[in-house]
This record gives structure tokens, C-alpha cells and sequence, in this order.
């Protein structure tokens, strides 16, 4: 990761993080895909922004299809009407524009929608072969509807109310069919695709063509004790580290339950993929050695069932890995803007995986400079390591001391740190 050819790259953000390259010019964004504030934005790239592409597998962890959602805060199923119908608002806002442009993806795209919509042109003036609809069908109305709109050539993944009789015994009729991953699956030809459950679900022999939301996935709770979560999260960290995709493609194969999250991370505003990766290898081998390092040290930093606590500190050592990659393009003393990068992506190390820090840096075979950052001697790179941490704090004293003493205007850093700091908040829908 500190190679010179990695610091030859032109200095920018390109998912997952900095490319480490050294500017006489270094410029602001606002987020993660490298989009420079002078440039007009186009429409794709603010689709970016709030859409994103949840992915949608069989059995085999291969990739089958896609559920439109939205990024960042989704208003909660007890939020008021009025927050919840700004949510599907945005949604088919961004739908809109995707159809506009045209639909060529070749694999299925699930779009859930309120009741209401059932009874406006909407789903029709939408209507695309690759869009399923999905929808709670609770009653009879309901139920009329969609089978109308279904004779007329849109297609439909409901989810029945088990309650109502009359809804429940229409399982038959339809192509898919939402499940919860507790329920013991239907008798029926339909498409099933299941999100939720566990650990009861684990118990249930699901249909050879059964489908899988991701939800499904990061829910897993197969026996597994912590330490050999933490074990699996330290090898593949160490692989992270020593960058080569035809490695890592191998590791998803020996380990095909973390490949699921590695592909909602790599499809995510994090990966910066122009389209969508199919599966795990071929995510790897699209992001490059890079990118495909970072995005892998990520998920080993988040782990496959990341907690509340977890994502935060994931996108809290995103966020100081970006931020000391781009104070060090600004003229701040270190290696190199790609050591920068990695120390600040490992401070969190030794807190997420339970490790004393020199354990740590035995286990992954860290360089001096990135292992005496860690042991917090004072080196350059521990000063920008400290300055992170003042950012974080908020500390103007730390702050205005450190901008006099590297000559970088006190502007500039809070301006790094708070783009760092919005671009690495798309991790966290990732890891949702």
C-alpha cells in the first residue's frame, strides 16, 4: 500500500479511499465519488448520492438481483406519514431518472412501495421488465388491485398477511413472493425471496432456487465463537495489507459466507463501481488492487455482522484514514500520503479485535512507520494521527497549534476533515 507507484496516482477520492498520489494542487470534495465542488453535477452522479443497489442472492451467495433503496436515514416504520411518504418520494424521484435513462441492468430490480401507490399510474407509468414491485398486501382491496395491475403486465413480489385467509391462499398466483426467514417456506411454484429471521430460520430447508436479501446474510448467526470471528477478521485484514486480488478471491471462496457483505460494501458510494459487481471475485477484480485492499480491510475492520458500535468505529477509521491521506497531500510531514492512509485506517485495530497493539502489528507484519504510529511514538505520522483525534474532539486549541507549526491554514484542515468525514458516512449504509 506504500508503494511509489501508488503515490504517482493523482490525488483524489475514488471509493474506498484516497488515491495517495501527491498535488501541488490539492482540491475539496464532498463526497466519496471525487466529484470537485466547480464542477456542475449530473444527474447520475446525485442519483449516486442518495440510491443505492442492495444485493439480492441464491443459495450460493451468487448475485440475483437488486433492491433499490435509499442511503443514509430511512424514516423508521413508526415515523410519521408525512416522513415516510418524503422517503418513497425521493425513491421514485431517483426511479424516475434511472428509467429516463434506461434500465439495462439484465438482472431483476425490487422496488417496495406503499399500498397507497397501488391505486395511483404510477407503477404503471414505471413499468419496466426488470422492475418487481414489492408490496404488503393486507386485505381484499389490496389484493384486487395488484392482481389487477399484474393481468395488465407489471410484476409483483408481495408479502402476505398470514392473518387474512383470503390474501393468504393467493401464494399461488404470483411469480415471487416475499418471505420472513422464520416462516417455513409455501408449497408454491413462486420465486421465493426471503430477508429477516434467524436463528430459528436456521432450521428451515429452503427451496434449491430460494433467494436471499442481504438482510437475510448479515443476520447469520451460525455457531461461531468470538474468537474465531476475531480470527477470520485478522486474516483477512492481514491479506487487506498485502494487496492481490487473485488472494482475496480465494479467501471469499474459502469463506463464502463474508462474501455478501464484501459485495454490499463494494457496491456501495464506498466501492465507487461504474455498475453494479455481480459477485465477491468479480467486485475484486473491478475495484483493482487498491481499492480492492481497502475495501477488503474494511470489512474485516466491520466484520460480516457489523453492531451499531462497530459501523461507527469502521467509519471513524475511514474517515481518519481519508483525512490523514489528504492533510499529508497538503504538506503535513509523513512517509507518504498511502502509510498516512494506513495508519489511519489501523488506529482502530487494536479496539475492534481485541488485540494488544504490538500483538497486532506481529499478526499483520506492519512497516516501522505504521507500527510506531500505533505504539503512538512521537513521529510525523503520530502527529497526524493526533490531529485526527483533535478533529474528532473538536479541539480548536490542538487544531490552530498544528496549522501553524506545518504552515497549512487552519481552513483547509477543518475543510479535509469534514469531507473526509461526509465521504466515509457512506460506509454505514453499507453496513446496515
Amino acid at each position: 500500500m506504500t508503494t511509489d507507484e501508488d503515490d504517482a496516482i493523482p490525488a483524489r477520492i475514488v471509493g474506498g479511499g484516497i488515491n495517495t498520489g501527491e498535488s501541488s494542487s490539492p482540491f475539496a470534495v464532498t463526497q466519496i465519488l471525487g466529484i470537485d465542488n466547480n464542477t456542475p453535477v449530473r444527474e447520475e452522479v446525485l442519483r449516486a448520492r442518495f440510491l443505492s443497489f442492495d444485493p439480492v442472492f441464491d443459495g450460493a451467495t451468487e448475485l440475483v438481483a437488486h433492491q433499490l433503496v435509499l442511503r443514509g436515514n430511512i424514516a423508521a416504520a413508526d415515523a410519521p406519514p408525512e416522513l415516510q411518504q418524503m422517503d418513497e418520494d425521493m425513491l421514485l424521484t431517483g426511479l424516475y431518472s434511472l428509467a429516463q435513462d434506461g434500465l439495462t441492468g439484465k438482472l431483476p430490480l425490487l422496488v417496495r412501495i406503499s399500498t397507497s401507490l397501488l391505486f395511483s399510474d404510477i407503477p404503471q407509468q414505471l413499468n419496466r421488465r426488470q422492475i418487481v414491485w414489492c408490496i404488503d398486501i393486507q386485505n381484499e382491496q389490496h389484493l384486487g388491485r395488484a392482481l389487477t395491475l399484474q393481468e395488465a403486465g407489471l410484476t409483483f413480489c408481495p408479502r402476505l398477511d398470514p392473518h387474512n385467509a383470503v390474501v393468504r391462499d393467493s401464494a399461488s398466483v404470483w411469480r415471487y413472493l416475499s418471505w420472513n426467514g422464520n416462516d417455513t417456506p409455501p408449497a408454491v411454484p413462486a420465486q421465493l425471496i426471503v430477508e429477516g429471521g434467524r436463528p430459528a430460520s436456521g432450521k428451515i430447508h429452503w427451496p434449491a432456487n430460494t433467494w436471499f436479501r442481504s438482510s437475510y446474510f448479515s443476520e447469520d448467526t451460525h455457531a461461531a465463537d468470538s474468537a474465531h470471528i476475531h480470527a477470520l477478521q485478522i486474516d483477512l485484514l492481514t491479506l487487506a495489507l498485502r494487496p492481490s486480488v487473485d488472494t482475496l478471491i480465494q479467501f471469499f471462496r474459502l469463506n463464502p459466507h463474508m462474501a455478501p457483505r464484501l459485495l454490499a460494501i463494494a457496491n456501495s458510494q464506498v466501492g465507487g463501481l461504474s455498475r453494479p459487481a455481480e459477485s465477491a471475485a468479480h467486485a475484486l477484480v473491478m475495484l483493482g488492487p487498491q481499492r480492492a485492499s481497502r475495501v477488503a480491510a474494511l470489512l474485516a475492520l466491520a466484520g460480516t455482522r457489523p453492531s451499531e458500535t462497530t459501523r461507527h468505529y469502521a467509519v471513524t477509521a475511514l474517515t481518519r484514514a481519508l483525512f490523514m491521506g489528504k492533510i499529508t497531500r497538503l504538506g503535513a510531514p509523513a512517509e507518504s500520503a498511502a502509510a498516512a492512509f494506513e495508519i489511519g485506517l489501523l488506529s482502530i485495530a487494536p479496539h475492534l479485535l481485541e488485540l494488544p497493539v504490538d500483538t497486532l502489528i506481529r499478526k499483520l507484519g506492519l512497516s516501522e512507520t505504521t507500527a510506531n504510529a500505533l505504539r503512538g511514538q512521537p513521529t510525523a505520522e503520530t502527529a497526524i494521527l493526533q490531529l485526527a483525534h483533535a478533529c474528532e474532539n473538536n479541539d480548536a486549541d490542538a487544531l490552530a497549534d498544528y496549522a501553524q507549526r506545518v504552515d497549512i491554514p487552519l481552513h483547509q484542515l477543518s475543510v479535509s476533515y469534514l469531507d473526509s468525514l461526509i465521504a466515509a458516512s457512506a460506509l454505514d449504509a453499507a453496513l446496515h
